[in-house]
């Protein structure tokens, strides 16, 4: 064990009085769902933004990054980076739309937006699949997460010992803070984890047996700096690359970056004070994810493979962690410990609230006891918040293993679910029947053609993604349709594109209703994002490496930075500027 000095001591002690000084200040006051699960929609876009950031920074999130660097190199990162697509897809044709529904939470867009007995079900059971079961299980990585990270710090204490004690805590503040709470909180453990990472990296980039990016560089074999993959051994293959960009950013379910919006990302937006905040603050999320986050997990990651070049691809993750033993300045081991636990809690602390949002509004009160006192659903909120902690608890410490290849199955069998989730919000014929639909024929899609055909990945995702759209798009000429008085209100209230729902306004002899989009605005605006995200990491690369073409990254940076100034200007509302 590293000895601690006192500044790892304090630095170690710190977030935890910072939390609680912030909880006494921003703690959820108003004894209401809407104010818990929502903070009565009065968030600013820069608290709201950082908030998702912080909560995408999971405590095994830099050792997932170090364990894909070690294997295919830096070009490996598009294995997520990929995900920068759908998330300017949200910023920029969703994220107002999220807003205009009023909803609390995205399912209860569902009773929005379909009608029957069918959308209840929908509602009722995504609730409890989502809010409960798979969100279980995400909480129960991120526990074993820190089961790892623990004996790194604490090597002669009990990990299981230590992590009840961070699930007391989370649980403590996260029952009293309520959303508002838990969004302020996140502010600050956000920017203590990135600064930390940042201080890492620089003291690990600089170690004597490194010696500065140029050392760094002339130790690694080359294929583990490429930014783009070449098809050579050792990097990420071509065709993974093509299908990630083009296909997987659409079709996939992944918590955080759902096609179209979702999960806790929708609860923040919807918790936003307005559609402007909501652009914004979605907008930040997405480049401080993609872009201002990476490279100081990259650099560690590097010097990882430098100084522990042998180790098990099991093992490798904790290469992150093991280069903190290589002579770090005194309070640098409190620091990263307290990055560490900052983003942990604040993991916990949206996944829990956001899981509990989902069964006590869209199961418990609509469908169990409804007509309830709000005092009531907190109290079941409460409830619901220590079941789950103490369910992801069991998990990591007796179960993860055997359910590994279960959440591997559930995040490459959705692979048919996003495409239904974008299209509800632009073709009208789309209901309930079809997004149940999906949930049933993406999985069993995805076992014949990767499990009975034996299609490799990724194209068996590809051949689920596509056959999965077609057939769901025909299913809409076949299964009943929403209720047309529905589906008025849901375009009244939302204002989506109109194209898609022209047929509607046909069918049922209206007046045809056309609202502004400025759909040529938003594409303008996704694609400079990602020209500004790419670039910029690019023109980082290669700054640092001082190799390739930096006046390429350099101008796709800027163009990307004009076009996302154009587009913000252009989009937002003017009355609420």
């Amino acid at each position: 064990m590293i000895p601690f000095h006192i500044f790892d001591t304090l630095l170690f002690l710190f977030p935890f009085v910072v939390i609680l000084f912030l909880l006494l200040r921003f703690r959820s006051k108003q004894k209401s769902t809407k104010e818990y699960f929502q903070a009565e929609g009065s968030l600013s876009w820069f608290v709201a933004g950082t908030a998702m950031v912080a909560t995408t920074f999971a405590a095994d999130t830099p050792l997932a990054v170090t364990e894909i660097i070690r294997g295919q190199g830096i070009a490996g990162n598009w294995i997520w980076w990929y995900m920068a697509v759908g998330g300017f897809v949200t910023v920029f044709f969703f994220s107002k739309l999220w807003k205009r529904s009023g909803a609390s939470t995205d399912l209860e867009l569902i009773g929005l937006r379909y009608s029957g007995k069918e959308a209840n079900f929908l509602r009722g059971i995504k609730a409890f699949v989502i809010g409960f079961l798979l969100n279980l299980v995400i909480l129960g990585w991120v526990n074993l997460a820190m089961l790892k990270i623990i004996p790194v710090f604490f090597p002669e204490w009990t990990p299981s010992h230590i992590l009840i004690y961070l699930l007391l805590f989370g649980v403590f503040y996260t029952s009293i803070a309520g959303l508002r709470g838990i969004s302020y909180i996140d502010v600050f453990q956000f920017f203590l984890a990135w600064i930390g990472c940042i201080l890492f990296a620089y003291f690990a980039v600089n170690l004597p047996s490194i010696g500065g990016l140029d050392g760094l560089r002339s130790k690694l074999d080359s294929s583990k700096i490429l930014f783009f993959p070449n098809g050579s051994s050792g990097t990420l293959p071509w065709d993974h690359f093509l299908i990630l960009l083009t296909v997987l950013w659409w079709s996939s379910w992944y918590p955080g970056s759902e096609p179209g919006g979702g999960g806790y990302i929708a609860q923040r937006i919807l918790a936003t004070k307005n559609e402007n905040a909501a652009l914004k603050g979605s907008l930040w999320f997405v480049i401080a994810h993609y872009f201002v986050r990476p490279w100081p997990w990259i650099l560690v990651a590097l010097v990882s493979v430098i100084l522990y070049p042998n180790l098990s691809d099991k093992e490798s993750g904790k290469g992150f962690l093991m280069v903190l033993q290589e002579g770090m300045p005194k309070g640098m081991f409190g620091l990263m410990l307290s990055a560490f636990l900052a983003a942990y809690l604040s993991t916990l602390a949206t996944h829990l609230n956001w899981g509990a949002s989902y069964l006590v509004n869209d199961l418990w009160k609509p469908m169990v006891q409804p007509g309830k006192p709000d005092s009531y659903y907190l109290k079941v909120s409460y409830t619901v918040q220590i079941i789950t902690a103490v369910c992801s608890f069991f998990l990591a410490v007796f179960g993860m293993e055997t359910i590994k290849g279960a959440w591997v199955f559930l995040l490459e069998a959705s692979s048919g679910i996003g495409f239904i989730l974008i299209a509800r919000w632009f073709f009208w014929r789309i209901s309930a029947w079809t997004e149940i639909l999906a949930f049933i024929l993406s999985p069993l899609l995805y076992l014949l053609f990767s499990i009975y055909l034996k299609i490799e990945f990724p194209y068996s995702i590809l051949y689920t993604a596509v056959s999965s759209a077609v057939l769901l798009i025909l299913s809409t000429y076949i299964f009943p349709n929403t209720s047309s008085e529905i589906l008025l209100q849901f375009y009244a209230k939302t204002k989506p594109p109109f194209f898609f729902w022209k047929g509607l306004f046909q069918k049922e002899n209206q007046t045809q209703i056309i609202y502004p989009n400025r759909l040529n605005v938003s594409l303008l605006g996704t694609l400079s994002g990602l020209s500004f995200v790419f670039g910029g990491l690019y023109f980082i690369q290669c700054f640092m490496w001082k190799d390739g073409e930096i006046l390429i990254g350099l101008l796709f940076f800027l163009l990307g930075l004009l076009g996302l100034y154009l587009s913000l200007r252009s989009l937002q509302n003017r009355s609420e500027m």
